[in-house]
């Protein structure tokens, strides 16, 4: 028997508070609080698909969806501090490819006025051993040419996507906003003046970005594909993430989907930091649909 609207409105709007409860909870207190850790946030994603998949089943006007994947990020660009001196990530430090988790879990619903919702988190980490190529001041350190260096880099990203979706026919489209929780920590040792010397750089910021994806089915059954945006660029900083898929699912909630991401991060003393990053690579899906 399907809901009648008033409680399907009721069930969303209890779920979706439930879905956004420890995102919203994490940006107020602003120190990440019971999500602080990758294995956390693994944690809470996997006990809220386990926990949601039995209502969603039971409500057949909902749609809930999820997935985890690896993502083969491979870093560029450049960053420095106070913009005295810029260090390639790749020529300087030597950073290369790293295998990135993300997992995602979202609703879709048919209450007006309602938007549709999806948490999905990210982890950006990896570390490497390097050598400078010009004199650099990171965190009031001074780094001489020629310097060998280890360095490491943490961002974690967790985004709350609000979305309504105006079209769904053959083609669907979603727009809304995406609220996005950065912490990101950089770091570089070595030499300076004949003494070992970690210099540390980090940002938290709470970033709005306007959110856009377009979705269709394929002439094959169970096959689609898609892209999607989230981006915002103010003064001289750029946050943006993008992504083209191609997938498949099956009859029975199981999915797989392959596609090409994109994360670009550019900041302009922000928490005195400079920067101009990218992170780019293919990824495979499992996706689960009820």
């Amino acid at each position: 028997m399907l809901l009648n609207v008033g409680k399907l409105g009721q069930f969303v709007l209890i779920r979706q508070a439930q879905l956004a409860a420890p995102y919203l909870s994490a940006i107020l207190t602003q120190n990440f609080g019971p999500l602080k850790g990758h294995i956390m946030k693994k944690i809470i994603f996997a006990a809220l698909l386990t926990g949601a998949a039995s209502t969603a089943t039971a409500a057949p006007l909902i749609d809930l969806y999820g997935g985890v994947y690896t993502w083969n990020a491979k870093a560029s660009g450049s960053i420095a501090s106070h913009g005295e001196g810029k260090v390639d990530v790749k020529d300087d430090l030597n950073f290369g490819s790293d295998n990135t988790m993300v997992m995602y879990l979202g609703l879709e619903h048919f209450v007006p006025l309602v938007p549709n919702v999806r948490l999905r988190h990210m982890g950006l980490k990896d570390s490497a051993n390097g050598t400078l190529s010009q004199t650099v001041t990171i965190d009031d350190k001074q780094f001489t040419g020629s310097t060998s260096v280890h360095s490491k880099y943490d961002i974690d990203m967790t985004d709350l996507t609000l979305y309504y979706t105006p079209w769904k026919t053959l083609v669907k489209i979603d727009a809304g906003l995406t609220v996005r929780q950065l912490d990101a920590k950089f770091s570089v040792k070595g030499d300076v003046q004949g003494q070992q010397e970690t210099a540390n750089l980090s940002a938290k910021e709470t970033i709005p970005l306007l959110h856009l994806g377009v979705s269709g089915k394929l002439p094959f059954t169970g096959f689609y594909a898609g892209a999607e945006v989230n981006h915002i660029s103010y003064s001289s900083n750029r946050f943006g993430d993008y992504h083209a898929k191609i997938g498949w699912r099956s009859k029975y909630l199981l999915g797989v989907e392959a596609g090409y991401s994109q994360v670009s991060l550019k900041l302009d003393d922000v928490s005195d930091i400079d920067s101009s990053l990218d992170w780019k690579g293919p990824y495979v899906a499992l996706s689960l649909s009820f």
